[in-house]
């Protein structure tokens, strides 16, 4: 988890994976919210964005992740395998290791 999480905080500002991945660790907010009305609703991403004092870049950006949850979820899958071998890896299994 502390590998995940530091490579993350590292990423963050120009990978939009580490962002999502971010996201879904230092907040209680699920897959399915981040690429719902927080991905479409400008003023409620900012908010939380204020409430947890963070400062991107792209805060005002009308849409900020592109892809479906299913290119997000393969993506993961892949970097997942890739750092530690890990198959078939879910978004669930990162917010149960928390």
């Amino acid at each position: 988890m502390q590998t995940i999480q530091s490579r993350v905080d590292v990423w963050k500002e120009t990978d939009e994976m580490a962002l999502l991945v971010f996201i879904l660790l230092n907040t209680k907010l699920t897959i399915q919210d981040v690429l719902s009305w927080f991905n479409n609703n400008v003023k409620r991403r900012q908010e939380v964005f204020r409430q947890k004092k963070w400062c991107f870049n792209y805060e005002t950006v009308p849409k900020l992740f592109s892809k479906t949850h299913q290119a997000y979820l393969n993506q993961w899958k892949q970097v997942i395998k890739q750092w530690f071998g890990i198959e078939e890896a879910t978004f669930e299994m990162l917010r149960r290791s928390r």
